[in-house]
């Protein structure tokens, strides 16, 4: 056979075929969970807004660590990871020409040691300053708040993928906006959370400054100059 036929030629299109099989785990999630607790689901969507009923799930302690839960903060973590990884795409198009799926889960990796970090952070907290009930109270509020987000980004981030031009930036633009305002919506449940357990102003500084103003401040940047 001619060796001219056998030439190699480089990736212009990264490869697409493993964002299928992302979507469809990410959606079984979440219609697995719609299917199998129903009520869980209504119960913390009306408990994102309704501070009552927040109240009311928070103070049956485990069940923010149920596998209703568990399976819910799975949907979030997949779709900021997708997030990530296309705005990291975007403005680096070589990024995901070689072994994109690896480079995903090394992303999904980050994503979730990131989540998963600020819950043991804030637990050490409650340790250290002997406030356990407190941090108990603030990562269940966080996990709440964490698992309504997957309903709120779902849709989109799964669509980013295969938007093109303005569309996509449109798309990246409103997700990080998106979950800007669902930071600042869940600090301020936060903090009216510790000024119910009238907790020192220094205590709230203290935890602003490490677990909240950081990823926002990168969120701002992300938005505005890339990478």
């Amino acid at each position: 056979m001619n060796e001219t036929f056998l030439k190699q030629q480089l990736r212009t299109v990264p490869e697409t075929d493993w964002i299928i099989a992302i979507i469809c785990l990410v959606s079984l999630l979440y219609i697995l969970t719609r299917l199998i607790f129903p009520r869980y689901l209504a119960r913390i969507a009306h408990a994102f807004f309704n501070k009552y009923e927040a109240n009311k799930l928070i103070s049956e302690k485990n069940v923010l660590f149920h596998n209703n839960s568990f399976m819910l903060n799975l949907v979030p973590l997949f779709c900021i990871a997708m997030l990530v990884f296309e705005q990291r795409s975007y403005f680096n198009p070589e990024f995901n020409m070689i072994h994109p799926f690896l480079k995903y889960l090394g992303v999904l990796a980050a994503v979730t040691a990131f989540f998963g970090g600020r819950i043991l952070v804030l637990a050490i907290f409650g340790l250290s300053f002997e406030k356990q009930e407190i941090s108990l109270r603030f990562n269940q509020v966080y996990l709440l708040h964490f698992e309504n987000l997957g309903t709120f980004i779902f849709i989109p981030s799964l669509v980013l993928p295969y938007a093109q031009g303005i569309v996509k930036i449109i798309l990246l633009i409103g997700l990080w906006l998106g979950l800007i305002l669902w930071v600042l919506y869940t600090v301020i449940r936060e903090l009216e959370l510790l000024k119910s357990f009238r907790v020192s102003i220094f205590y709230m500084f203290l935890y602003l400054c490490t677990l909240e103003i950081l990823p926002l401040w990168w969120a701002v940047i992300s938005i505005t100059e890339g990478w």
